[in-house]
């Protein structure tokens, strides 16, 4: 008899589950390491910089265009947002981002690609400490000495 009643509610949790998209709506974007199950290290602000002070962390809206995994990125008093060179910036011409879905690099989660390209990177001072500012993040190249990490999305 337990069963019966648990059986479609757990039904409806799952099949909500398994609809729900990352970088759909309005949420921040979190950076979250590539080693490490993927800790979070922080978010991006409004203007796409790096911080570790949660109350700089920016609200961003994505929207998904064209294929499933393609949206476009804007952030609240940042404008829309893209990449700059290999730099993620907002204020600039919107770009088209896509992922990998949940079987990309992060387990269960979308993390951002742009292109072939997704693991980014800050300067060498990254993750920045909370008295520091927001640094700039681009895509890795190896060579930086900074720590490498996913863009990942949390929703507002």
């Amino acid at each position: 008899m337990h069963l019966t009643i648990f059986t479609p509610l757990l039904a409806s949790i799952v099949f909500s589950w398994a609809l729900a998209e990352d970088f759909s709506g309005p949420g921040q974007i979190r950076t979250l390491d590539v080693r490490e199950n993927n800790q979070d290290l922080g978010c991006l602000t409004s203007k796409g910089k790096w911080t570790t002070v949660e109350s700089l962390c920016g609200e961003f809206n994505a929207q998904r265009v064209g294929s499933n995994d393609e949206f476009r990125l804007s952030s609240t008093g940042g404008g829309s947002c893209g990449i700059d060179g290999v730099t993620f910036k907002c204020g600039i011409q919107s770009g088209i981002f896509g992922t990998w879905g949940t079987e990309g690099p992060v387990s269960g989660r979308e993390v951002v690609r742009y292109g072939a390209y997704g693991l980014m990177e800050g300067s060498e001072n990254s993750p920045p400490d909370a008295k520091d500012e927001a640094v700039e993040i681009h895509f890795s190249t190896g060579n930086e000495g900074g720590k490498a990490v996913w863009l990942g999305w949390k929703a507002l």
